[in-house]
């Protein structure tokens, strides 16, 4: 199975984990990392380099998921990044890391990265759009 590593600003990784729970129950194999504005670099290395050990048990590969491009969650995890084992993808939400959970085990780390990417982008949705289509 994949692993799972969320890395992001403040606390969302943590709250993308726990809305996951919720709605999912318990997951295996998974991390959040919250970077906060008052974290060394050197300390937020370390609990990325600890996440990616945790979750990495079937030696699958981990994919990282990231809150945005450019910041600090997705720079410092460009760091771990290695062809065919670790992989990232930024711009997390929630139907992506719910796609992500529930479809690492049918999927090697390019396609789950391929996968999510696509799916992730097509979950966003206009209500509006769609309730004038059905009127």
């Amino acid at each position: 199975m994949i692993g799972i590593v969320l890395v992001s600003h403040a606390g969302i990784a943590d709250e993308l984990l726990h809305a996951a729970e919720l709605i999912l129950g318990p997951v295996r194999s998974i991390a959040a990392v919250s970077i906060s504005r008052d974290m060394s670099i050197d300390v937020a290395k370390e609990k990325l380099q600890q996440a990616l050990k945790a979750v990495n048990n079937n030696q699958d590969g981990v994919i990282i998921l990231t809150d945005l491009f450019g910041g600090t969650p997705t720079n410092l995890s460009a760091e771990f990044l290695q062809d065919g084992d670790i992989e990232i993808l930024t711009g997390v939400n929630l139907p992506m890391l719910l796609k992500g959970i529930s479809s690492r085990e049918d999927h090697d780390l390019n396609g789950l990265a391929t996968l999510l990417k696509d799916y992730a982008q097509n979950a966003i949705m206009r209500p509006s759009e769609l309730l004038r289509s059905v009127r």
